[in-house]
């Protein structure tokens, strides 16, 4: 299992909090990138600079009504207005750190990203900054991984792992569908309740190692009815 180590961008583009706005984009734009930590004077993370924080600027700011002044938390406003106005890294910047250890797997860096909708995670050690991680490290690794040579496993087997597989899904729709295996090759059949579940369910049985093809014969429930119409 890789680690985050191994793929993060090691050469980290850092500014600091009094950097002009002006200045921080024209740093993303020159190096194509989508993120810039802020690193104070003691080498401390005390945020980040996205490409989001710099184009909610171009957005017109609607003035407040009188309602959302009466009901909303004057906090929060200063700071909507302050990431609009601000001419300083350290106005508009995000304040919230998401950050990740350079021993942690780069499973955990792709879940993050994808939870909190992120491009780039710094990676901390001891409170250090040593790289960052981004969505691009994480397709380049993909690109570059050699796929693993696929093992040689029995029809039973074959069968009783998509079985596995089928039980913990949630949205398979019925139970009673049929799993068969002949020299690597996984045969479904029995109703499911729509294309997209269909389509979903044969993704499942080739992904599973040493299947060779996938014969599906899968009908959805409303072609069944159709075939045989009620007089």
């Amino acid at each position: 299992m890789k680690k985050v180590e191994e793929i993060m961008t090691r050469d980290v583009i850092a500014v600091a909090p009094g950097t002009t706005i002006h200045r921080a984009a024209e740093l993303l734009a020159d190096h194509g990138i989508s993120g810039l930590p802020v690193v104070d004077e003691q080498g401390v993370v005390v945020g980040i600079l996205s490409e989001g924080d710099l184009i909610v600027r171009q957005r017109p700011r609607p003035r407040p009504s009188f309602w959302r002044l009466f009901f909303q938390d004057g906090e929060r406003l200063a700071r909507e207005y302050q990431k609009a106005a601000g001419t300083t890294v350290a106005e508009v910047m995000t304040t919230t750190l998401i950050v990740i250890r350079p021993d942690a797997p780069i499973e955990a860096a792709a879940a993050l990203l994808d939870r909190h909708k992120i491009r780039r995670l710094p990676v901390m050690e001891e409170g250090r900054l040593v790289g960052i991680v981004s969505r691009g490290d994480l397709v380049k690794a993909l690109a570059i991984a050699t796929p693993a040579a696929p093992s040689a496993v029995s029809d039973a087997q074959l069968v009783q792992e998509m079985t596995a597989r089928m039980d913990r899904e949630a949205w398979i729709s019925s139970r009673t569908i049929t799993v068969e295996a002949k020299d690597g090759v996984l045969m479904l059949s029995g109703p499911v309740g729509n294309e997209t579940e269909r389509s979903a369910l044969e993704t499942m049985a080739r992904a599973i190692p040493g299947c060779r093809s996938v014969d599906n014969n899968t009908i959805v429930w409303p072609q069944i009815v159709s075939r045989y119409p009620t007089v």
